[in-house]
């Protein structure tokens, strides 16, 4: 019998082998609290003056489309996306 559980697998176990990782940064309007940490896939943030980066790798696209509309749904203003196949970004 397999009984599914509810939640996100970490990204690690849902990488497709042979598939590289997509490094993103979206920087967004507003200064994020710690109240925002973990909430974007296995993204970081970092605050800046009147903006937040939010970077990291994802699995794929249809990760980062989720991210982006996370974003949309807390009403936050999208400034840029930055994709690069294969590169982590460091803060």
């Amino acid at each position: 019998m397999i009984i599914a559980e509810g939640g996100r697998l970490p990204s690690r176990k849902r990488q497709t082998r042979g598939v590289s990782r997509l490094s993103c940064t979206i920087v967004v309007s507003g200064e994020l609290g710690e109240s925002f940490d973990g909430v974007f896939a296995d993204l970081a943030l970092s605050p800046e003056t009147g903006t937040t980066r939010i970077s990291g790798a994802v699995t794929d696209h249809a990760e980062l489309e989720g991210v982006v509309r996370q974003l949309f749904d807390l009403g936050l203003e999208i400034l840029s996306i930055s994709t690069h196949p294969g590169e982590i970004p460091h803060g």
